[in-house]
């Protein structure tokens, strides 16, 4: 998070203009697009497997659930 503080002297472009500078120098901005528009969506096989890690966890905590409950 970027905060910037106004002083009594700053006047609202002064402390606009400071915020910028320090979105652009911390790189948030490109590296959010980067993140955004070259990272490969999942294939059809990564979806699948992680459905099936999803559905064995699921399966698993419901037992420990049953078994607990005895």
């Amino acid at each position: 998070m970027i905060f910037v503080k106004k002083n009594q002297e700053d006047s609202s472009q002064k402390v606009i203009s400071t915020f910028l500078k320090r979105v652009k120098k911390s790189n948030l901005v490109s590296r959010k697009r980067k993140i955004e528009f070259l990272t490969k969506p999942p294939s059809p096989l990564r979806k699948k497997r992680k459905a099936l890690q999803r559905n064995a966890y699921a399966a698993k905590k419901s037992l420990q659930e049953k078994l607990s409950n005895v």
